[in-house]
This record gives C-alpha cells, sequence and structure tokens, in this order.
C-alpha cells in the first residue's frame, strides 16, 4: 500500500526576523563590529498580546528583550563576541517619531516614505492596508509626534462596522485599552530576562497606551463611543 504525504509549508514570514537578525550578525563579526543594533519602539518589541489568541509564540517576538537574550547567548556560546541590542527598547512609537523630527525629517516624509505595515495589500504592496495592529501603532505615533498622519492606507478603519473581519485588531486593540494594565500582563505569556529592570518596560507600556487612547478619542465619533 502506498502512501501519499501532503507537505504543509509554514505560510507566514515569522522566521524573517531571524534571517535578518543572523546576516547582520554574520556582517558585524566579518567587520569585527561590537553591537547590532535593532531598533524597534518598545510597544512592539514587547508585542503584548492584545487577546488570549495571541499569547506567546502566536504574535511575532522576534525583538523581544527575552527572544535578543537568547539570540545574544548563542553567539556568545559559539564564540562570537557581538552584542545585538534594541536601542528604542524604553520608547513608544510617538516618541520615535519626535526623535526622527528633531531630526529633520517632516510629518509628510515620515508618512509616505516609510513602511512598517504588517499585512500590506497584495495587489498594492506599497500600501498600508490602515487595519492591522502595526498599522494603528503607526498613526498614534504620528498623531502623538506631530497630531498628523497623511499615510495612504488602502482601508479607512475607523469607518469599519466592528462586525467586519478587517476591523478585529482595532476591535482587540480597543478592549486592551479598556482592561487595567499591570506589571503581571508584562510577563504573562513571555518571559523577560533575568536581571532586567521591568519598570521602565512597564512606564513604555504605559505612556504607548496613552498614544493609543489619544489616537481612539480623535476617531470616537467614527467608531461611537468608547465601550469594550
Amino acid at each position: 500500500m502506498t502512501r501519499c504525504w501532503t507537505i504543509r509549508h509554514e505560510p507566514s514570514a515569522r522566521t524573517r526576523g531571524l534571517l535578518y537578525a543572523a546576516t547582520a550578525v554574520y556582517l558585524a563579526a566579518a567587520h569585527d563590529v561590537s553591537h547590532v543594533a535593532v531598533p524597534e519602539n518598545g510597544q512592539l518589541a514587547l508585542n503584548l498580546a492584545l487577546t488570549p489568541a495571541r499569547v506567546a509564540a502566536c504574535s511575532t517576538r522576534s525583538v523581544h528583550p527575552y527572544t535578543l537574550s537568547l539570540l545574544n547567548e548563542l553567539i556568545h556560546t559559539l564564540g562570537g563576541s557581538m552584542t545585538v541590542v534594541n536601542p528604542y527598547l524604553h520608547l513608544t512609537k510617538g516618541e520615535v517619531c519626535e526623535r526622527a523630527l528633531r531630526a529633520g525629517l517632516t510629518p509628510a516624509t515620515l508618512s509616505s516614505t516609510t513602511l512598517s505595515c504588517g499585512r500590506p495589500p497584495r495587489n498594492r504592496p506599497e500600501l498600508h492596508c490602515g487595519c492591522c495592529y502595526p498599522c494603528l501603532i503607526r498613526r498614534s505615533g504620528l498623531l502623538a509626534a506631530s497630531g498628523v498622519d497623511s499615510t495612504p492606507y488602502a482601508k479607512d478603519v475607523w469607518a469599519l462596522p466592528d462586525h467586519q473581519k478587517a476591523a478585529t485588531d482595532r476591535r482587540a486593540l480597543h478592549r486592551w485599552l479598556n482592561r487595567e494594565f499591570t506589571l503581571r500582563d508584562l510577563v504573562t505569556d513571555m518571559p523577560l530576562p533575568d536581571g532586567l529592570d521591568l519598570a521602565p518596560l512597564l512606564d513604555v507600556v504605559q505612556r504607548g497606551r496613552v498614544e493609543l487612547t489619544d489616537m481612539f478619542v480623535r476617531h470616537a465619533g467614527a467608531v461611537g463611543q468608547l465601550n469594550p
């Protein structure tokens, strides 16, 4: 009897973060560079689970402090001397945008020449979808830093009714913001490296929640009352 096995390929791009980091580490080793910087704001580096369905490996944690600590442990165990660091771990998206503005970029430049979408439309990959969690973080950061966001989004997430699938991340984020966030929530589904000061991480999450809440308040007329 002959059996035919169907091979299922991994459809996500979950390993791309590791591939990017490995390439950077390889080049750093080749050029005797001591540090590899992975600049990601603290909100998305921690990438806290908005719902129980997004805990642990169900969400991308490629720049999470624990992930980087394991990567550095591997590098040093194999004899490497460089260290992978995230210089923006204690900054919100808005604070990163503020730094860019102080460096000379304009709000229009930030909106039109940067890409941070988690699900770019297949037919128009140059656009942001406007509905995913990274797009919502992006919008809150740009609004916090400059008061405007002229990013060309494929969809206006604020015009979508709650029952539409495209509004899933908006609903999840909305409910998360209506729940209290504590130190326990910071380590519920993903450990943190031993010895890491948790207070700055909790603080960056709270500041990020303020930016996100301000965004929802700004669009309250579009999505109705801000009830969980």
